[in-house]
This record gives C-alpha cells, structure tokens and sequence, in this order.
C-alpha cells in the first residue's frame, strides 16, 4: 500500500507551501505506523444493469437509481461495478489517542490514513479495470456516495450487495457514515465507448464542494 507524500500534504492543507523538517518527520513516523497497525482490505462486484422507464436496477441486488444524476452518470453503462475498501478499525483508535495526547501527530496521522485508503481503493478500482478491459469495456471514472448529487444513504445498499460487513468487517452508522472511518465505497460504470478526456474525471473534478480544501487541482488532471 503506497502512500503518497504529495497527497498527505494536500489533505494537511499546504497546497503548494513546502512542509518543514519535522513535519515530513511526523509524516514519515506516521506512514510507517498506519503499515504496521493498518488492516487493508477490499472487495468489489460487477452487476448487470436492468432499465426500465426512468429507473435503473443493479441485476442481483436491492440497488435501485432513480437519480437523474445517477442516471445520467450511468447513460451509456451496460455494468456497474460497487467498490468497497477499508484500513480497518485500529488506525480510527490511534488516530483519537494521539488527537487526546499528541493532537499534532493525530491530524497527521489522519491525513496519512486519508492517502492511505486513496491508495488502496486505486488498487482495487485498478482490478476493476482490468477485469473491464478482458470483457471490451472501459471504465468510467469512480463516483462515491455523498459526492455531488449521490445520496449518502447508498452507502447502505452498496455495503450490503457486497456483503462488506462478512467480507472486510465494513459497515454503517444511522447517519450513513462508513466504520471503519477510514473506508470508501463507489460505483464505476462499465461501457463499450471509451469515455471521452472530459467525462473521465476525477471524484474530486465530480463532486460540487467546489471549495473543499481538499480538492485536487483540476489543472493537474487535464
């Protein structure tokens, strides 16, 4: 699992400012402990895609999208792959024991694990890919729960038609949030077109929290 300085920068809020001496110390002390202590694990599936009027099915699974903006996401899919991965549940109880004792090293230690289970899910969604590719489809870029118009509550019914809770011990809180914390889950749609330079955005370059401080940017991804 590679984690990537440059990404635990930008979730510590640098940009392009240059971190000092003992912050990429506690960065490199933090990356090597999430290695040690983290319990990565993820799982996919690919479903066929079912149509009917203005309604979208996931063949196989309780999924259903009525959402214009999920439907327009997925216009030209004929599979739909969810994606479920997680750090596990140690790296949440030493983030908030240094957030009590050493709070500097915990929001490093946070922000590590944030890039750590970016680079996780780059893995599987990889896969994903590959798997695409053998059948002659081509993967749309991943869409995850509570970015731009996908409701948060898919969350649940993503966990659930993969089995997550059995498979990787991932599941969800009343207010949809994903336990462990440091977790993901998207969809990716698969097609026959390769997708355009322009359709094929990032989650950051899909989501409307425009002014999120941890938005990539966009100029870095053209």
């Amino acid at each position: 699992m590679n984690i990537e300085y440059e990404n635990v920068f930008c979730y510590l809020g640098f940009g392009g400012i240059e971190p000092n001496p003992d912050t990429i110390k506690l960065v490199d002390e933090c990356t090597h402990e999430i290695q040690d202590i983290s319990n990565p694990k993820y799982t996919y599936e690919i479903f066929d895609i079912k149509r009917q009027n203005k309604v979208l099915f996931l063949r196989g699974s309780n999924i259903i999208f009525s959402e214009d903006d999920i439907l327009h996401y997925l216009k030209d899919s004929s599979k739909v792959a969810l994606i479920a991965a997680t750090l596990g549940i140690e790296i949440d109880r030493r983030i908030l024991l240094y957030m009590k004792t050493q709070p500097i090293k915990g929001l490093i230690l946070d922000a590590c694990a944030s890039a750590a289970i970016e680079s996780l899910f780059s893995k599987a969604d990889s896969e994903v890919k590959s798997i695409a590719l053998a059948q002659d489809l081509y993967a749309t870029f991943r869409y995850g729960p509570g970015y731009g118009k996908f409701p948060l509550h898919f969350q649940f019914e993503i966990l659930q038609a993969l089995d997550a809770y059995r498979k990787i011990g991932l599941s969800v809180t009343e207010s949809f949030l994903l336990s462990p914390r440091k977790s993901l889950t998207a969809i990716m749609g698969l097609r026959q077109t390769m997708p355009l330079k322009g359709e094929n955005r990032t989650k950051c370059m899909s989501c409307s929290a425009v002014n999120c401080q941890y938005r990539k940017d966009e100029s870095l991804l053209e």
